[in-house]
């Protein structure tokens, strides 16, 4: 961590210089108010202060203290600018670094336990670049200041006067030790309560359905008895050293009164010097009280830090991308190809052929947890390629731009994410240079357009966190508009007409097979009516194609995919005769 900040610090010597340098100013003026008054004393105690002399020290004071705000102001104001802008700089390596990760990445972490680390660590460095690092160097310049202008009135009383403090140095090392424990373990309970309390959100409306409000209260209150008890446990080790360090000024100032008493006697020292002393004893008490907080910021931004790094340093496990640049998608196809998830103990695809040239529509159906989903994510390339060929245009996919390839893919998921903005932010994600003419095209071919007309706001409408303000028909159909305004070489649907009537469904399909001819499509369904127009039709079942064909084909074939459509067109008959009747 420190030499991470190092390095920040070396890349603005000027002003980091700028802040030393005040500093020393700013100590070498609080030495003068001291010295002044030791001066008044002395001349008190001997009869010789005058009218003219008082009003001298006084204006000196006045002065010392305008150049002291001015200093501390220059200082201070410097390091708390220069440690907002290091925080920018991690919060945007952070995100950077999310922005640019694929979906194997986020299964390493969890979604609250990264919000802390986007949180409470970024703010827990911010304490100590700005609070902590303004901690240390006034008790650094306090020791190095003030200990050998002590030493220059009396060598004897200050040594003597630093006993008290070398005696904490061993309970120190003890207490600092076991606080850094209890800062980690303070920490991952933060991030257990987080991603509590994200679930909760995410889940409430299956939590109220179930009735399970009780559980959940009865969860989140263990979470936060056991966040409040390592944060007692924290505040515990404070209190100890606290107390402490008051015994250590109480006997620093014994010491400090009764050996200077003792040499004033002796005439080694005036009455202002002793004075002096003790002022300067309590300047160094004052570093020593707040070296608790400073131990406690050290500790939270080193375990921050290392959380920070931790996803910094993750990987998603994705080769290195290629050079090639890839401007169009002529053919895709996938020899021999099987694939497994991180972790797990079989294969999730197993010895895939397929080809899809350009214009075509390929058609992905079987029964869930066939394969499906798993089979298009391999062509948006989120997770490391699987075993045998995997070509694009005839040649590797690894050999070409990630971004490249991403660019020509329009991709509508099983979940339907929406974010809490209009209408128009949502669709306009997929192409937001795209003119309101191609926002109400990409509306149409969706089948949202009399939906949207009902709106109360039309495309101003907010639909809410998630989409939660509108039906999941509608979610589908803004999801499938956000895609279509991209115009992709390749639109892969994956399963995202599952929540459209079947009358709705075929107009999407209509849409597509016009507007779309001559582009590669990719659909994945459980309703078969949504593939029978597709060039090509696959059958999923435990990560093989066990069936493969045009629609006609798999009909006479009288496998799985003929058992099914025959079975969903009688169902949809007895439906049309139940509306009818």
């Amino acid at each position: 961590m420190l030499a991470a900040m190092w390095q920040f610090i070396k890349r603005y010597p000027m002003t980091y210089l700028i802040i030393l340098l005040s500093i020393i100013a700013d100590y070498i003026l609080l030495v003068i108010p001291t010295r002044v008054t030791q001066a008044i004393i002395d001349a008190m105690a001997d009869h010789s202060l005058t009218g003219q002399s008082l009003a001298l020290f006084i204006g000196i004071f006045l002065v010392v203290s305008v150049a002291q705000y001015t200093s501390a102001y220059l200082w201070m104001s410097r390091l708390f600018s220069k440690s907002a802008f290091y925080i920018k700089e991690v919060k945007l390596n952070l995100y950077q670094k999310i922005i640019s990760m694929r979906i194997q990445f986020f299964e390493k972490f969890r979604s609250g336990d990264m919000m802390t680390r986007f949180t409470s660590d970024v703010r827990g460095i911010e304490d100590f670049m700005g609070y902590g690092l303004m901690g240390f160097l006034l008790s650094a310049g306090t020791y190095f200041i003030i200990i050998p202008i002590m030493l220059s009135i009396s060598w004897k009383v200050t040594l003597l006067a630093l006993i008290p403090s070398s005696l904490i140095l061993l309970p120190l090392v003890i207490l600092t030790r076991r606080q850094e424990e209890a800062v980690t373990q303070q920490r991952d309970a933060v991030a257990s309560l987080s991603n509590e309390v994200l679930e909760v959100i995410e889940g409430i409306r299956v939590t109220r359905a179930y009735g399970n409000k009780q559980e959940s209260s009865q969860r989140f209150q263990a979470k936060t008895r056991d966040l409040a008890s390592k944060a007692i446990r924290i505040m515990y080790y404070q209190a100890a050293f606290g107390r402490l360090s008051i015994t250590i000024m109480s006997l620093t100032a014994a010491l400090v009164i009764g050996v200077g008493g003792l040499e004033m006697a002796a005439g080694h020292l005036t009455l202002g010097q002793v004075i002096a002393l003790q002022l300067y004893s309590v300047s160094l008490a004052e570093p020593l009280w707040s070296l608790t907080d400073l131990i406690v910021v050290y500790q939270n931004a080193k375990v921050s830090h290392g959380k920070i790094q931790e996803l910094l340093e993750a990987s998603d496990d994705l080769a290195s991308q290629g050079t090639q640049r890839l401007s169009d998608l002529e053919e895709l196809s996938l020899a021999d190809y099987s694939f497994r998830y991180q972790g797990a103990s079989e294969d999730s695809l197993r010895h895939i052929h397929l080809r899809l040239k350009k214009g075509q529509t390929l058609g992905i159906v079987g029964k869930t947890g066939s394969g499906k989903t798993t089979l298009v994510r391999q062509f948006l390339c989120q997770y490391p390629i699987g075993q045998g060929e995997f070509l694009v245009n005839n040649r590797p996919i690894s050999d070409f731009n990630r971004h490249d390839v991403e660019k020509l893919i329009g991709y509508v998921p099983q979940e339907h994410l929406l974010f809490s903005r209009t209408v128009r932010e949502n669709i306009l994600l997929g192409n937001p240079s795209a003119s309101q003419k191609q926002v109400d095209v990409a509306v149409a071919i969706a089948a949202f357009s009399q939906d949207l007309e009902r709106m109360s706001e039309g495309y101003d409408t907010l639909i809410g966190e998630k989409g939660v303000a509108i039906s999941g028909g509608q979610k589908q159909r803004i999801s499938i508009a956000r895609a279509m305004i991209k115009e992709p070489e390749l639109l892969i649907l994956d399963d995202a007409l599952s929540a459209v009537d079947a009358r709705t469904e075929r107009i999407i399909i209509e849409n597509i097979q016009t507007l779309r001819a001559g582009k590669t499509n990719i659909i994945t369904t459980h309703r078969l009516s949504a593939v029978e127009h597709a060039d090509w039709i696959v059958v999923l079942d435990q990560g093989r194609i066990v069936e493969e064909g045009r629609a006609e084909d798999l009909m006479a074939l009288g496998g799985w995919y003929a058992e099914q459509a025959w079975r969903q067109r009688l169902n949809e008959e007895v439906s049309e005769e139940e509306v009818m009747a």
